[in-house]
């Protein structure tokens, strides 16, 4: 149910912002943080990818990075 959650934010993301295509073999099972329109960090649990993304823009405050949940494998979502 998560899972669905996450992709169908990430389909709604698309329709109205830019966002970079995220690569399933090099970031799949963790987390990514995007900043404008690129990947600035990753990491296994949030927190470890908020210190990183923090440490690559610390003037940004946290409510401007964009931070999804990658699954492991690739999955295809059929809506109408």
């Amino acid at each position: 149910m998560i899972f669905g959650i996450i992709c169908a934010k990430i389909i709604l993301m698309k329709r109205s912002k830019k966002i970079p295509i995220i690569d399933v073999k090099k970031y799949g099972g963790k987390q990514v943080a995007i900043l404008g329109n690129k990947i600035i960090a990753s990491g296994n649990s949030l927190e470890e990818v908020l210190t990183k993304a923090k440490k690559k823009a610390p003037t940004r405050p946290l409510n401007e990075f964009k931070v999804f949940s990658v699954p492991k494998t690739l999955a295809v979502i059929y809506y109408a």
